[in-house]
């Protein structure tokens, strides 16, 4: 062994004699141990408050897709289930009630929860914006109304018009939502307990576990109450009189989630096309006069096309800006900010609907300019008098859109560097925690070897560092498997109850085929003595799905096919479970051994179990100790006693804020602080990258925006004929695109 000369230690004082423990030190030994008691049950308690928030968040959040699911398929939100069976009761008006969990899985929407499991407000407070109910709220631009103004919508048939009424899609109930977004509040709105109140679209309320207010109900305060309102999500739910949690939708959130204004643009679109076929239908019967409004109304349809390209890059601008705010906020939080991760992907999904709408405005802007050449063209055509120089094209100014893409591009780029600083501060502060971390290593076998360059202990230290790294690697592989055995049980369950649906379904199938023929033709008599066409659609819809089971029932071999591949996803499924079930079992054994490990190092170096050991200073080698004198093994004559020196670094290493780090190495000392920097950079590298995207997204948006401003489209008027669209064909296509509900 290499050796290093040191200067002699100073001769260790005189042992002292001792005598056996006394009463102080076993009161001592009691509290010590109490106290260790005490900080894992409330580490414990920690936990167990943070999974069962994780799993309500988690419920709400598959809850709220159900609602959107229910919304996109139904064109409206569901009503509550006041009386507890699953359906959703739109008679009574009730803006409050429980989630209607069956009626949301009729509509082909699974809410993961039971009847009566989570409370449910939606906003009915007032016809213009009673989201519950279906309506023509919704129609098409007329841009050539006058030839002044575009904001008039088409008048059905009733109304004077010749538009096709109750065309039912999800622009209707967009209508109402933006109805809703700027109604003045008022107390009969659904809302939230915030300070102002805050009015909603819907919300959704988990009870969480406890009943701690004491009512006899788990949902607390204004939760459980009938009404119009909820608490307000930003209460905590940590309080002891309050632990439910709140999840609310806005107006705003809604009109994002079902990207209302790019589906009107698409249609608007289609009906500025519509309007100018029928212009330039007029201009063939020789009108003038219809030729020359058709000229101004193309110039005037180029300009309003500018304008809606400078609102879609100003929205797609805010999505872009929503998105970064969200993702900055999930990975600061490691994915624990639920809303926030929730919210991430659909504001990156808008930000791009807003692009393609952006690129789609640019080239109307050129089809407007070429309509006006068309237009202009058979005017020359219809009075040979005019010359084609007479004819003025429109000119689009896209200034204001330039501007908003051009402010979007350095949002992106800001953003971009600001991120790249963070990465960069989060590698520096990386880089000293790894450097803290090997310092109080370090540290840890300077005061083992108490000075020397070498002691006997040297491979005890080793074996705790390894053991640390070792139980951190099994901690991530254990909650690795814990996701995975959920993920199957949950497939299993699911896969379960359907096999057990079309058993019952095979076994009683002589008495169930005329029950459900019977319940079938009960929905016949209903459906054609209802008027509420929402009434009626919803009776329709179970009428389907009756029809649906009748045609299962009356199919022996489809129903023998379903049912067994229903056993074979099953079947699978639960292998799936047993091998996750295996593999966390496994897990655990493996984290609990690697944990003892860990312990088992800890206390060899914490309570002195080493004995005496040599330490060499040359060209002498000494004796120093790691226990005390009493009891045996002792320290013999002449030896050092280190243990208070190594257990402080050990302390320093593993433990934090009280913490020794006995049983595991704590959550914030210098061993652990490393590795969870290291994920909260993994997480900014991944952000970093979606901004860069971002960023090329929003010069190519700026590039063509540019190219289009310097280089607006030619107009030159030939005189030569065109041979347009009938009239009937554009307003078919029109209708067409109107009853799917946009393009996308």
């Amino acid at each position: 062994m290499r050796v290093m000369p040191r200067a002699r230690p100073p001769t260790p004082a005189p042992r002292r004699r001792h005598r056996g423990l006394g009463l102080l030190e076993v009161l001592l030994f009691i509290a010590i141990v109490g106290g260790l008691a005490t900080v894992g049950y409330l580490e414990w308690r920690e936990r167990s408050a943070l999974q069962s928030s994780r799993q309500e968040r988690a419920s709400l959040s598959q809850a709220d897709t159900a609602v959107i699911t229910f919304a996109t398929v139904m064109r409206r939100l569901p009503c509550p289930d006041t009386d507890r069976d699953g359906l959703e009761d739109c008679g009574g008006g009730a803006q409050k009630g429980w989630l209607p969990s069956v009626s949301l899985k009729l509509a082909g929407a699974d809410a993961g929860v039971g009847v009566a499991q989570l409370r449910y407000l939606v906003q009915r407070g007032a016809t213009a914006y009673d989201l519950a109910v279906l309506g023509d709220d919704w129609r098409p631009l007329e841009y050539d109304d006058g030839a002044t103004t575009f904001a008039a919508m088409r008048d059905t048939v009733g109304n004077g018009g010749s538009y096709q009424a109750n065309i039912l899609t999800l622009p209707d109930l967009c209508q109402r939502v933006g109805e809703g977004a700027v109604a003045t509040f008022g107390a009969g709105m659904a809302h939230v307990t915030a300070s102002p109140l805050r009015a909603v679209a819907y919300a959704l309320v988990h009870p969480g576990l406890e009943d701690t207010d004491g009512d006899g109900s788990l949902f607390d305060g204004v939760n459980g109450a009938a009404g119009n309102t909820v608490e307000d999500p930003d209460r905590s739910p940590l309080l002891s009189s309050y632990d439910d949690v709140v999840r609310e939708r806005s107006f705003a959130s809604l009109q994002s989630a079902f990207h209302c204004q790019p589906l009107a643009q698409s249609i608007d679109t289609v009906a500025l096309g519509l309007d100018v076929v029928n212009q330039v239908d007029d201009m063939r019967e020789d009108n003038i006069d219809a030729a020359e409004r058709a000229v101004i109304f193309a110039a005037l349809g180029a300009a309003i096309t500018a304008v809606e390209l400078t609102a879609s890059v100003v929205e797609a601008a805010s999505d872009t800006g929503n998105a970064v705010a969200e993702a900055t906020l999930c990975g600061a939080t490691l994915g624990l900010a639920v809303n926030a991760c929730a919210a991430f992907p659909q504001h990156i999904a808008s930000a791009v609907l807003a692009g393609v709408s952006t690129a789609a405005n640019i080239a109307t802007i050129a089809l407007n300019v070429t309509a006006a050449i068309m237009a202009g063209n058979a005017l020359v055509l219809a009075d040979n008098s005019r010359p084609p120089a007479s004819v003025s094209c429109p000119v689009p100014d896209v200034s204001a859109a330039l501007a908003a893409s051009l402010d979007e591009w350095n949002k992106a780029k800001a953003e971009v560097t600001r991120l790249e600083g963070e990465v960069a501060q989060k590698q520096t502060d990386l880089a000293n925690a790894n450097t803290t971390k090997t310092d109080a290593i370090n540290a840890l076998y300077f005061w083992v070897r108490y000075g020397g360059s070498s002691s006997d202990l040297d491979g005890t230290v080793t074996l705790l560092v390894n053991g640390s790294n070792t139980w951190n690697q099994e901690d991530l592989d254990y909650d690795e498997a814990q996701a995975t055995r959920t993920l199957y049980q949950t497939e299993y369950d699911s896969w379960s109850d359907i096999v057990v649906r079309y058993n019952n379904m095979l076994t009683n199938r002589t008495t169930l085929i005329p029950q459900v023929e019977a319940e079938i033709a009960a929905l016949d008599i209903l459906i054609a003595a209802e008027t509420d066409q929402t009434a009626k659609e919803a009776l329709q819809l179970q009428r389907s799905n009756k029809q649906g089971e009748l045609a299962l029932l009356n199919d022996v071999t489809t129903l023998t096919s379903e049912r067994d591949n229903g056993i074979v996803k099953r079947d699978q499924a639960y292998v799936n479970l047993q091998a996750a079930i295996a593999a966390e079992a496994s897990a655990l054994a493996v984290l609990n051994g690697a944990l003892a490990s860990y312990q088992t190092a800890y206390a060899n170096l914490a309570n002195g179990s080493l004995g005496p050991y040599n330490f060499y200073y040359p060209p002498l080698t000494f004796i120093a100790c790691t226990t005390k004198p009493l009891p045996a093994p002792a320290c013999t004559s002449g030896s050092y006693s280190t243990s208070p020196f190594v257990l402080s670094a050990m302390q320093d290493l593993y433990g934090s804020g009280g913490d020794t780090g006995s049983t595991q190495p704590h959550a914030d000392s210098k061993y652990m602080r490393p590795l969870t920097i290291q994920r909260e950079l993994d997480g900014l590298n991944a952000q970093l990258t979606a901004a860069r995207e971002m960023e090329v997204d929003t010069k190519k948006r700026y590039d063509d925006l540019k190219a289009q401003a310097d280089n607006p489209p030619a107009c030159n008027l030939t005189g030569t004929g065109v041979t347009p669209w009938s009239p009937t064909t554009a307003a078919d296509l029109l209708i067409n695109v109107d009853v799917k509900g946009g393009t996308r």
